[in-house]
């Protein structure tokens, strides 16, 4: 999943949802002056089931994964790079 926000405030305006193909890293939402991208990797675990890459925040990309409208219920700290709960 790639996440476009805002780099003033960390406003969520737009994703691109599923798993990343190497045509997915040329795109983008707006000015780049203006926005900026996170970009969220899922690996294969043990179980063989893929997961988020990112454990701290693993939860919430999940919940995202499953509900991706609620994506908008969150920003990104611009100095943690984490999504935080509106």
């Amino acid at each position: 999943m790639i996440i476009f926000y805002q780099k003033s405030d960390g406003k969520i305006i737009g994703t691109i949802e599923g798993r990343i193909h190497n045509l997915h890293m040329n795109m983008w939402i707006g000015n780049k002056e203006e926005i900026d991208r996170l970009i969220f990797n899922w690996e294969k675990n043990e179980q063989d089931k893929y997961e988020p890459v990112n454990k701290e925040q693993k939860e919430i990309i999940i919940a995202i994964d499953k509900n991706p409208i609620s994506i908008y219920d969150y920003k990104i700290d611009t100095n943690s790079l984490k999504l935080v709960k509106l």
